[in-house]
């Protein structure tokens, strides 16, 4: 029996109300939105709405209200497609009426059924990039959910065909659910720690934004240190940050990093032992090690609590660093 289903079970057979156990919850969104019998949700597929239909069920269970009237898919048209993709956005509203929100984003899509690798595999899984992310969006929003009537709007958002060059995130900037200009941050989730525990976090972007001292005192607080990346200075319209962030709406992704700790050392899995994202071998694996998806997610759900509990005055400093070109 798995873990998740006996911590459930023997809850209910005690009388008190189910303890979830996060990390299993995590692991079985993220099983099913990888799975082969989804070939990839590419784009255009029958598998895509699969996965969309999943989301929105689990954004229904979870306590979360349909973004668009009484739908939680926002529709939008693809060039070159006859069949629209769907955004899927649901949200938990302020106890006072407040326009203002915060916004959780996360992939869903990926690249389908392509090139195969030496092995003959052409199912490109996105298991890391992004069933991982929309794995973290769900549990946020239960979290979330748990807590109450929220001081703000808190919308969550699993967006479509970002690989192909971020048509939900830019949809979802032309059509916001609640207005932008009270829009104060936006959390994206795209890859999330299935490497192992860690102490060690990076944020993307670091340039063209004045937030980052904030998130590194908090993180700080919790027992994270900040581990800059030269590299993520390339990827400042790689995410469905950049339309956002191009509107001068502050965003980032959080992503964990290489411990410093000589413990977690000890049992961190190194990206180079995982399959190459936008490939086949984007897979779950055996080699994964699920035992700081917690941590992580406690960290985004930190940060959105420091949103919630304050304005702190941040900004978009250079938005033209995220134009697309």
């Amino acid at each position: 029996m798995k873990k998740g289903v006996l911590v459930l079970l023997l809850a209910t057979v005690s009388g008190c109300e189910p303890v979830l156990d996060v990390t299993a919850s995590f692991r079985s969104h993220t099983e099913f939105l990888a799975s082969d019998d989804l070939k990839g949700r590419g784009t255009g597929s029958k598998e895509i709405r699969e996965a969309a239909e999943y989301i929105a069920e689990q954004f229904r269970l979870v306590g979360l209200r349909p973004g668009e009237g009484d739908s939680y898919f926002q529709a939008f048209p693809l060039p070159e497609q006859e069949t629209e993709e769907v955004n899927v956005i649901g949200y938990l509203p302020a106890g006072d009426g407040t326009n203002g929100s915060i916004l959780f984003t996360a992939h869903y899509d990926a690249y389908g059924v392509n090139e195969p690798n030496e092995e003959g595999d052409e199912i490109y899984n996105g298991a890391r990039d992004n069933a991982t992310g929309v794995a973290a969006l769900i549990e946020l929003a239960r979290a979330f959910a748990r807590d109450g009537t929220p001081d703000k709007n808190l919308v969550f958002m699993a967006t479509a065909a970002e690989e192909g060059g971020k048509y939900g995130s830019k949809h979802y900037v032309e059509n916001p659910i609640f207005p932008l200009d009270a829009t104060e941050f936006v959390l994206n989730i795209d890859g999330f720690n299935v490497a192992g525990p860690t102490d060690s976090y990076f944020v993307m972007p670091r340039q063209g934004v004045d937030f980052i001292d904030e998130i590194e005192s908090l993180a700080s607080s919790l027992g994270w240190t900040y581990d800059p990346q030269d590299w993520v200075d390339g990827m400042n319209t790689s995410f469905d940050t950049a339309p956002f962030l191009e509107k001068g709406i502050p965003a980032c992704t959080i992503w964990a990093s290489d411990p410093k700790n000589e413990a977690q050392k000890a049992t961190w899995v190194p990206a180079s032992r995982f399959g190459g994202i936008h490939s086949p071998d984007d897979e779950v694996s055996e080699l994964w090690n699920w035992d700081g998806v917690e941590a992580h997610l406690r960290l985004y759900k930190a940060l959105a609590e420091y949103f919630l509990d304050s304005s702190p005055n941040v900004s978009v400093t250079e938005p033209e660093l995220f134009f697309d070109s």
